[in-house]
């Protein structure tokens, strides 16, 4: 029998919007797609409940802010690997290079999982497809001034559902600014532009990219007690969902070993998150979420290296 591929798409884009956290979310959940886009990357980042906009300087960067790239001393290189809920895999592997006044940076972003029912028209169980969302970004960023960097991303997205496929160019634009308050820095970034995209059949309509606006804070002490404070505050608003809040907080013990927490406010299915670290040259984090309302928990590991 054939497949009903109206009903399969139309479950799958509402079920993939109700699991991601609100902020992910627009207004009408089925006429968005790749919401994948709003689930923050790095453990790191997540351990500081996503408040990183202000903070992202390494190859995660891409993600987050593109300026971000000027933070990096010379080469820096990452990976992450994302245990979501309900069994969906969250990958994320970056690139990026600073020279003068010049950074730039590679990354792929990726989500997918195998074992979704599918069932004939009668409503008999009829076998297993795939679903898969990818992302591969080029990033550039340009140091105004001393104290201002700019920096933009080209994104080309694809979306896979059984055999249905979906894809298009989105963009995000960002800068950073050291501001003349010691210690502070402020950042900004809109994430997630360009034309709505539809799927390659007949009938499907057409959808909007989960554009976001993200600004915030960083405030770093390197030395308080032996060891150095960062604090940072994030607002985030996205296309049709109300503004959120995040916050989070870092401390670091002989510049090697970090523990993170952080807080999200406004959002339905989670709140806390928790996290440790070793850095040096290698940086290894892990990070815990729990997710609500019985999805299950959030488990991310990154690992990252700059030379």
């Amino acid at each position: 029998m054939s497949k009903p591929v109206g009903p399969i798409l139309g479950a799958m884009l509402v079920g993939l919007s109700v699991l991601a956290p609100p902020a992910a979310r627009a207004a009408d959940p089925g006429r968005t797609v790749l919401t994948f886009l709003k689930i923050g990357v790095d453990a790191r980042a997540s351990a500081l409940g996503d408040a990183y906009v202000a903070v992202a300087d390494d190859a995660g960067a891409t993600y987050w802010n593109p300026a971000g790239l000027l933070g990096i001393e010379s080469h820096d290189v990452m990976g992450m690997h994302h245990e979501w809920i309900q069994d969906l895999r969250h990958e994320f592997a970056a690139f990026g290079m600073h020279r003068g006044r010049h950074a730039g940076g590679l990354s792929f972003l990726g989500l997918y999982t195998e074992d979704i029912q599918r069932r004939d028209d009668t409503g008999a169980e009829a076998g297993f497809f795939g679903y898969s969302d990818v992302a591969v970004s080029g990033s550039y960023a340009f140091q105004v001034t001393g104290d201002l960097g700019l920096g933009g991303t080209v994104r080309y997205m694809r979306q896979s559902i059984d055999d249905e496929t979906l894809s298009g160019l989105g963009f995000d634009v960002g800068g950073t600014w050291r501001t003349p308050v010691e210690g502070v820095t402020a950042g900004a970034t809109l994430r997630h532009l360009g034309s709505r995209l539809s799927y390659d059949f007949d009938g499907a309509g057409s959808f909007d990219l989960p554009s976001t606006l993200q600004a915030g804070l960083a405030y770093r002490r390197p030395n308080l007690a032996g060891g150095g404070l960062l604090l940072a505050a994030d607002m985030l608003a996205a296309s049709g969902d109300d503004a959120s809040l995040r916050f989070g907080a870092e401390y670091t013990l002989r510049r090697q070993f970090s523990m993170g927490a952080g807080y999200k406010a406004g959002l339905d299915n989670e709140d806390v998150s928790f996290g440790v670290g070793y850095f040096n040259k290698i940086r290894v984090n892990y990070a815990f979420t729990p997710v609500y309302n019985d999805l299950g928990n959030s488990h991310r590991v990154s690992v990252g290296y700059s030379w």
